[in-house]
């Protein structure tokens, strides 16, 4: 599950709304029912349910029997129940991995998978040829790896790293100090590996090698895990995590510790070139590409003029395997993730409404549609694939209830998305009142994108509500376990997205969807490249997760911001931005970062066949 996790506190009255369908106060889904699926998608035969894995196969299957069970019409591909798409799941690893630090006479080999792996990787798409080569690269020590001009910290002030390799340790200066200008003990985006990666790469650095700072000495568990499941980011420069006993006599020669403790006091940049060091590295990597299934079963409408329009009640149901880059706890790395709560939760309850609605088929006018989506951990990829290829067309789709990590209600649930629609508001306020027990606190600005997969059906403009329990410690984490799920709280929350569905399938008029105004300081869904908490300037698109290496295509342009001002569309795909070659998000993310408000870019897009030259001004944030 991918969601932002700042939430507006709201708590829903009681409002009936006159609907001309209604059925029993009492929860129709049994707990019971929902804990059988629960417990059979989190075991560890499935092993955590990594996308490309044989454990996401077995569940597909598993949720396909409990389809048919339940009394559901195949509607995938070929009159299957499954949606098949392509995706990259992970790297393969050729032959040629090696790194070796050089420094007079001294010589440390690292290998891969045992006192090295890459964070970020240049892979290619094939291992006929290596996909990153560089030799003898000068060797520069810069500190924490961080330019944060506003806190008057820049690791990069006084180093020229231009053509060479650059070590930093992980994490930030002063984080056990309250004091500090880095937020007190609270962690700043400039922690993250991204930041690192964009600060490096942006000065002209050829590499960026990370080592464990030394208040955070523990090296356990990622290295090995990365053969069994390797994956890694793609920075456009190589990024690699070594093992920090491994270089350790480099460390001392060096006085890297005693240079880190004083930045720690001081909060003064030690930069510097590492005399008489070099580094050599050769990465034959290449992308792991795999089949992936969507789930998808339906029950026909019974309305002779509603029949053809569908509800679609969806939720993900891959998860992060043995943990890889996504786990919040990378030293567990390489121990399977469960993900009983994010989401086998969601997806059982998918099961058992499918098999509620099936008791009661001439009760809905119009056609429901669920589906449970692969590769929602690797960028809504499934809920993107779907809304490509719908099996009932998009503006024949009314709405969208979307289940993704329900299981540890404790008496609460957090519903987004019922801002876009007035009708979608009444429906919900007179469905809740049948589970008084229930406190449902709303998101006010609905799923942005990188939330989960009801965003992908709302950047189409079709009203999408989500259901969601709550973060807790064990999210992304080995301890996702399924006897920590709340299951009575689940049912209830199934059960309410039952009786919303019903009202949505029965209503005599399609809910309204009113885009909404963009939020102050929100991360995504204002801008191009995912910025964190509003930083950087605004461009204005939202970009389409399920989009391929060839560019950045735009699910949707805001209206009156800096793109659509300059004619950009939804559907265009970005290919270049000021001179720089666009090939991922990533991509898109370094080049929008280096610029500022006010700066005027020359941008170029791919309309269909048609290459568009365009000037964008960007802003600041509205």
């Amino acid at each position: 599950m991918r969601k932002s996790i700042f939430f507006v506190q709201l708590l829903v009255t009681c409002l009936v709304a006159g609907v001309s369908f209604s059925l029993t106060a009492n929860p129709l889904i049994s707990s019971k029912a929902l804990m059988k699926h629960v417990r059979f998608l989190s075991s560890d035969n499935l092993n955590g349910r990594g996308n490309g894995t044989p454990g996401l196969e077995k569940a597909a299957d598993y949720i396909a029997n409990q389809f048919m069970a339940a009394g559901l019409k195949a509607a995938g591909n070929d009159g299957t129940w499954f949606q098949p798409f392509e995706i990259v799941t992970g790297l393969n690893i050729g032959t040629e991995n090696r790194l070796v630090i050089q420094a007079g006479p001294q010589t440390v080999t690292f290998n891969l998978g045992s006192t090295y792996y890459p964070l970020a990787a240049t892979s290619n798409d094939s291992l006929e040829a290596p996909s990153a080569k560089t030799k003898n690269l000068p060797l520069v020590f810069a500190g924490y790896g961080i330019s944060a001009p506003k806190l008057e910290y820049d690791d990069y002030s006084s180093i020229d790293v231009k053509d060479k390799a650059v070590i930093i340790f992980t994490h930030e200066p002063q984080e056990h100090d309250a004091s500090s200008r880095f937020n007190g003990t609270r962690f700043t985006r400039h922690t993250l590996l991204m930041e690192k990666a964009m600060a490096a790469r942006s000065r002209g650095a050829r590499m960026l090698i990370a080592v464990s700072d030394p208040t955070h000495d523990h090296d356990t568990g990622t290295y090995e895990s990365f053969n069994k499941d390797p994956q890694a980011e793609d920075y456009g420069i190589p990024v690699l995590r070594i093992k920090r006993s491994h270089i350790e006599p480099f460390l001392k020669t060096w006085n890297l510790d005693s240079l880190a403790k004083e930045i720690d006091e001081t909060l003064i940049p030690k930069s510097h070139d590492l005399d008489d060091a070099t580094v050599k590295y050769v990465e034959t990597l290449s992308k792991k590409r795999s089949i992936v299934r969507n789930v998808i079963g339906i029950l026909p409408g019974s309305h002779q003029a509603r029949g053809h329009e569908a509800v679609v009640v969806g939720a993900h149901y891959d998860h992060l395997g043995f943990g890889g880059r996504h786990s919040m706890n990378p030293d567990l790395a390489g121990q399977i993730h469960n993900g009983a709560d994010d989401n086998a939760s969601g997806t059982a309850a998918v099961i058992e409404i499918g098999r509620a609605a099936s008791t009661n088929t001439s009760h809905f006018d119009r056609t429901l549609v669920f589906i449970a989506f692969a590769g929602e951990e690797l960028g809504l990829l499934g809920s993107a694939h779907y809304v490509k290829n719908p099996i009932v067309p998009l503006e024949q789709t009314v709405a969208m209830i979307n289940l993704d990590m329900i299981g540890r209600a404790n008496g609460k649930v957090v519903v987004s998305g019922l801002h876009v629609s007035k009708t979608l508001t009444a429906d919900f306020k007179e469905a809740s009142i049948m589970f008084p027990d229930l406190k449902a606190t709303q998101f006010q600005q609905g799923a942005g994108v990188g939330a989960s997969d009801d965003t992908s059906f709302a950047v189409k403009k079709i009203p999408a509500i989500g259901f969601f329990s709550g973060f807790h410690a064990d999210y992304h984490r080995p301890t996702d376990d399924w006897d920590r799920i709340d299951s009575e709280g689940a049912a209830q929350i199934a059960s309410l997205a039952f009786q919303i569905t019903s009202r949505i399938a029965n209503r005599i008029n399609r809910p309204e969807f009113a885009a909404p105004a963009p939020s102050h300081g929100s991360s995504t869904a204002d801008s191009s490249a995912g910025s964190i908490g509003g930083y950087g300037p605004y461009f204005g698109s939202i970009p389409d997760m399920g989009s391929s290496n060839d560019g950045v295509t735009f699910a949707e342009i805001r209206e009156n911001s800096p793109a659509w001002k300059a004619g950009l569309r939804g559907g265009d795909t970005l290919i270049a931005f000021a001179g720089k070659p666009i090939k991922t998000l990533i991509d898109f993310t370094f080049a929008l970062r280096e610029k500022s408000p006010g700066d005027t870019v020359e941008v170029q897009v791919r309309r269909n066949d048609t290459i568009i030259m365009a000037t964008v001004e960007l802003t600041t944030r509205p």
